[in-house]
């Protein structure tokens, strides 16, 4: 009997183990000050973009349905499986989605925090905040269609070279609708109605790629608010 006791607790601590290394967090922010510090944000790009991970998921709960049948289903007829893939991926792009997701970093951190940003190593920075694409997935529920990402944050000491912080963390936030008048990029207009299907289908590639790029800058801010929460706790 107590064979089989000491056999479940092991299984409990290896379960409990994988489920804590499957998503990093590391905070020493105790011992250093980023206040009024110089910090160099940098993103990340694999060597190979379609290591990104692009996909066309299935909705949340009881949502069993693939966007594409989504998509589908709402216009009824006129477009085909392979012309909406086809929009989405013209309309992603790993590089922007990345840069967009460093500027919601740097964005929040900037509104809520004295810090220095700088261009380049030659500024001679004291920190570095590096911002890295894991996945990146179009999801659609019963209101509206999602972006899910999954990213990871670094902020590094220049000094010692040593990790100050570190956060694995995945997010999902709706594609809200966007019109690019034909006049020029700088009357755009956003809306807080999520993007349905029908409007999806009707929008520009360029509109459809500034509501992704939107999105993903607001995932960028959601790491920066978990900075933040840290930098408060301390």
């Amino acid at each position: 009997m107590k064979t089989k006791i000491h056999i479940i607790i092991i299984v409990v601590v290896l379960f409990v183990s994988v489920l804590l290394n499957g998503c990093t967090h590391t905070n020493d922010l105790a011992n250093y000050n980023l206040s009024a510090s110089k910090i160099l944000f940098k993103k990340y790009v694999s060597y190979d973009l379609s290591k990104v991970n692009v996909e066309f998921n299935t909705g949340y709960g009881n949502d069993t349905k693939s966007i594409i049948g989504v998509i589908l289903g709402g216009l009824a007829s006129g477009y085909t499986e392979g012309q909406v893939k086809e929009k989405f991926r013209n309309a992603i792009n790993g590089d922007s989605i990345s840069s967009n997701i460093m500027y919601g970093i740097k964005d929040g951190l900037l509104t809520y925090y004295k810090i220095m940003p700088v261009k380049s190593l030659d500024e001679d920075p004291r920190f570095i905040m590096e911002t890295q694409l894991l996945k990146f997935y179009i999801e659609s529920n019963a209101y509206g269609i999602y972006v899910r990402a999954t990213t990871k944050a670094l902020l590094t000491d220049r000094n010692t070279a040593r990790t100050v912080w570190e956060n694995d963390e995945t997010s999902s936030v709706p594609l809200y609708d966007v019109y690019i008048p034909s006049f020029g990029y700088e009357t755009i207009q956003t809306t807080k109605s999520v993007l349905n299907a029908i409007r999806l289908m009707n929008m520009s590639e360029e509109e459809l790629r500034y509501a992704i790029n939107a999105a993903a800058e607001e995932v960028g801010r959601m790491q920066s608010e978990t900075l933040r929460k840290d930098i408060a706790d301390r």
